[in-house]
């Protein structure tokens, strides 16, 4: 039989009154590994690409190759740099990304956020100085947010100071959900 993810909400009232023996062996099985168990997801850059900054205001997502890593629980990567929650039941989850950059410019004021569904957690924005074009430097992001089935999250970034490109040589992006 196939495991039902639900809100806590909803089992703490089928477990709360057991009075008429209600609760079967599926409702457990439904509390403990569809519902309790954290589900989780991971991508990586498999190969960098210069991610194209047109202006200093515009957030765009981050160029590259990427690699879901496995194993993923209701969690799949169907267009590329995308982590998609595929879970049924809405959730929480916790993300952190980490980034390697380097910049086509000099002097310029990279900006990492991640988002969801396209749009910047603003809590996650980190800034990074690059002086020039040769030097690789690195930061990390974290972000809490709801997600819903469908819903995905990505890297994004801008150049704050010019219309130059940058490029990621390293990045992950890992989320983790938990029930709401």
């Amino acid at each position: 039989m196939t495991d039902t993810m639900r809100s806590l909400a909803t089992l703490a009232t089928l477990l709360a009154d057991n009075e008429a023996s209600a609760i079967s062996p599926q409702d457990i099985r439904d509390a403990i590994l569809a519902t309790v168990q954290p589900g989780y997801g991971e991508i990586s850059i498999t190969s960098s690409a210069a991610t194209t900054l047109a202006d200093t205001s515009t957030w765009v997502q981050v160029a590259g190759t990427y690699a879901l890593t496995s194993p993923a629980m209701n969690w799949a990567m169907t267009q590329s740099g995308r982590l998609y929650y595929t879970g049924t039941a809405d959730r929480v989850c916790h993300i952190a990304a980490s980034v390697s950059m380097s910049s086509a410019g000099t002097n310029d004021l990279l900006e990492w956020c991640i988002a969801l569904d396209g749009t910047p957690l603003t809590p996650s924005i980190v800034q990074r100085y690059v002086s020039t074009g040769s030097d690789v430097g690195s930061t990390a992001m974290h972000g809490f947010t709801a997600i819903s089935n469908g819903s995905y999250l990505s890297v994004m970034t801008r150049n704050t100071s010019a219309a130059a490109n940058t490029t990621a040589t390293t990045l992950n992006l890992f989320a983790m959900d938990m029930a709401k």
